[in-house]
């Protein structure tokens, strides 16, 4: 079998054997729509049989930051937290990615986009946070600052999060009351610490 290709900027293509299936290598090209044609070398009146594939190069975007979740002394590792990244002033995502963080709070993901956007950050009982005019580059760098107390996850912190405190108030992991989300500050119990977190941030909306 032949391995052929054509494109308007034209990047190289290795042909590459490996019992019997062909693998094909682009040497990072330019992003675009390349066309590759493959063929066997039998004719049918006189042409080749053609077979001819459309890859899709996309750009390749690393996105990094820190994410401060304030209030909480618990595992960061196991919170996820949402991103999305959205045309600028508008709140529809074009993207979303649900990151972990590591021990000290930086996270990572690729996109394909580029240009500039908005990006919003989200955690489970942390207030939303968008960090406009974010410019999308091949190396990008955004940090986020979230405010706790979010526990009903309606994105402000009201009576309602007060009333979930209360039912959960005095629980532990496993009890039938117990909440996580009502564990404010992380140290698997809800207590008088958490009710502080509350009431410091009590009135506090986030971005929309």
């Amino acid at each position: 079998m032949a391995v052929h290709h054509n494109s308007l900027n034209n990047p190289p293509v290795k042909r590459i054997e490996d019992g019997g299936d062909i693998l094909l290598m682009v040497d990072t090209p330019e992003p675009g729509i390349y066309y590759i044609v493959l063929y066997p070398y039998r004719f049918a009146g006189g042409l080749p049989l053609d077979y001819t594939l459309t890859v899709w190069v996309l750009p390749f975007n690393e996105v990094s930051g820190v994410i401060d979740l304030l209030d909480y002394d618990g595992d960061m590792t196991q919170i996820p937290v949402l991103i999305q990244i959205r045309n600028p002033g508008e709140v529809t995502p074009i993207g979303q990615h649900e990151v972990f963080l590591d021990s000290s709070g930086r996270f990572y993901f690729v996109t394909s986009l580029e240009g500039v956007y908005d990006f919003a950050a989200k955690a489970p009982h942390w207030l939303r946070r968008v960090e406009p005019g974010v410019q999308i580059t091949s190396s990008t760098v955004v940090n986020f600052t979230l405010i706790n107390g979010d526990i009903d996850g309606d994105n402000e912190v009201t009576l309602f999060d007060f009333g979930q405190l209360v039912a959960a108030f005095g629980s532990v992991p496993g009890a039938p009351h117990w909440n996580a989300d009502a564990d404010l500050d992380g140290d698997e119990e809800v207590t008088l610490f958490d009710f502080g977190v509350l009431v410091r941030n009590f009135g506090v909306m986030g971005d929309e």
